[in-house]
């Protein structure tokens, strides 16, 4: 009698993460305030993503990788969302966006200009 294919190989589960909780997208938001001037960028838990946002705009996203890790994404022009190659837990994260990525965190309300006359 033929043998199936496949029939006798082991497969092993993949762990099934749990999606982040508002109190971790409230944990992160902090974790980057603490490094700057950043009131207006906000996080949000949606999807099982966390968002990161200056003025209202997507900047970045978390994505849960394990435990307290997380891998980070950044919002291309185009809408897609690219992955970098930066993993780790949140303070870790946040030293990264206001590092490598801090001119799209920075807030686009600018003080008026004195007029000339």
């Amino acid at each position: 009698m033929p043998r199936r294919a496949g029939r006798n190989v082991k497969t092993t589960k993949r762990p099934v993460l749990r999606k982040p909780a508002p109190e971790e997208a409230e944990q992160f938001t902090a974790a980057i305030r603490c490094l700057g001037n950043y009131p207006h960028v906000t996080v949000e838990a949606q999807r099982g993503f966390l968002y990161v946002h200056a003025d209202e705009e997507p900047v970045a996203r978390l994505t849960r990788l394990g435990p307290d890790h997380y891998g980070l994404s950044f919002h291309h022009h185009t809408g897609r969302w690219e992955p970098t190659p930066f993993t780790g837990d949140f303070s870790q994260l946040a030293g990264v966006l206001v590092n490598e990525f801090g001119a799209y965190l920075a807030s686009s309300d600018f003080p008026p200009r004195p007029s000339a006359k």
